[in-house]
């Protein structure tokens, strides 16, 4: 009969890798399978764990062996304000995927940090800043300005737009990421409280448009210097979410662009306030948003009807959260460019070619298994 061996662990380090990943005991024992009894038992103190219920607890709780071999637990930095607002069900409650895609952001730019102070590449300091108080459409022409958005207009495709905004982004000073965010109705989120600023946009499920719409919107957060998790819920009460919302809107539709445009002065002149879908896209490729976002904006200069814009916000505004379609199959050099950027994979291979780094720590850096690597180096640099 195989003997268990049992081995010395801290109990507290077991109850705040638990509690880390926001499992209650009832659930720590479904998932693990360790009876409830036993777990009281471990995490009291009363018994050491065996090997193999480490294992599972290392699974379940996603932590390595080692972390949990700690003798204190770590400290770790909470996670950013829940802003999710009215399509939200369980504010303050999130689902162990959202924590791993927080943890995950905020080990990416430990090593965006690494590779580009090993290139001897400064990291710039996001300078811009602004107040709650401050006029959020005054704010957004400023910075539109200032950062030369105007240029990045002359990009027909909307993927190819997406990715220069998010290059723009970061050559501020702020590490973007494309994650997966399958659960909790967040299309986005910043952090604040690392040494470089970082914004996560959902990666699956939206279009181009609602990336960039979400980049900016966190981006505004960041210029508050108040991050948090995010719904971009256009009925939100809370102050900040409906300033950032006014910022990203004004960014990429500046107003008085807007109103020159030919369809908008047409229709002004013939005071029509109800618009053709077919108007709202054309305007819509334009500015590199849906058309949700140009009826938004002329809801604020009063060109539509809060009623035509409530009835069209609800048939068109049906997200789709989950996990993403992959009907080909996943492409996983495609999501690895998409989830840590150009910018973080450019530099990996460049570590590599440079042999400051090997084949293993570029697998490590990349995310993917070493049969990849050459499929995304192909797709990086097509």
């Amino acid at each position: 009969m195989k003997e268990s061996i049992n081995i010395s662990v801290n109990k507290d380090v077991l109850v705040w890798a638990r509690e880390a990943i926001v499992l209650n005991r009832t659930n720590a024992s479904e998932k693990t399978g360790i009876s409830p009894k036993r777990l009281i038992q471990l995490e009291e103190g009363e018994k050491q764990p065996t090997l193999d219920e480490l294992k599972l607890f290392s699974k379940t709780y996603k932590r390595t062996i080692a972390t949990l071999l700690l003798n204190t637990p770590p400290k770790e930095k909470p996670l950013p304000i829940d802003r999710r607002t009215i399509d939200s069900k369980d504010l303050g409650s999130f689902h162990e995927k959202t924590i791993m895609a927080i943890r995950k952001a905020r080990a990416l730019v430990v090593s965006l940090v690494e590779l580009k102070q090993d290139a001897g590449i400064t990291i710039p300091s996001f300078q811009s800043k602004a107040s709650i108080q401050d006029n959020p459409a005054i704010i957004a022409k400023k910075l539109r300005k200032e950062w030369n958005l105007d240029e990045i207009r002359q990009f027909e495709n909307i993927n190819y737009a997406l990715d220069a905004y998010i290059e723009k982004v970061e050559s501020l000073g702020i590490a973007v990421f494309q994650l997966s965010l399958t659960q909790d109705y967040l299309r986005g989120f910043s952090m604040i409280d690392e040494i470089v600023p970082i914004i996560g946009i959902k990666r699956g499920g939206e279009p181009a448009t609602a990336k960039i719409f979400t980049l900016f919107h966190e981006l505004g957060h960041i210029v508050l210097r108040d991050g948090g998790l995010c719904d971009l819920s256009e009925r939100t009460n809370q102050q900040v979410e409906k300033w950032c919302n006014s910022f990203a809107a004004e960014i990429l539709i500046p107003t008085f662009e807007l109103l020159q445009m030919n369809i908008v002065v047409e229709h002004k002149s013939k005071e029509e306030k109800v618009w053709e879908k077919k108007e709202l896209i054309e305007l819509a490729k334009h500015f590199h948003v849906g058309p949700l976002a140009i009826l938004r904006s002329l809801l604020e200069n009063k060109l539509t009807t809060l009623s035509f814009y409530n009835d069209r916000h609800q048939v068109w505004n049906k997200p789709l959260f989950g996990r993403a379609k992959h009907p080909e199959g996943r492409n996983v050099a495609k999501e690895t460019i998409r989830e840590k950027g150009r910018t973080y994979i450019s530099l990996a291979f460049s570590a590599f070619d440079k042999n400051r780094i090997d084949l293993k720590d570029l697998s490590d850096f990349l995310g993917v298994r070493l049969s990849y690597i050459s499929k995304t180096r192909q797709l990086l640099n097509a």
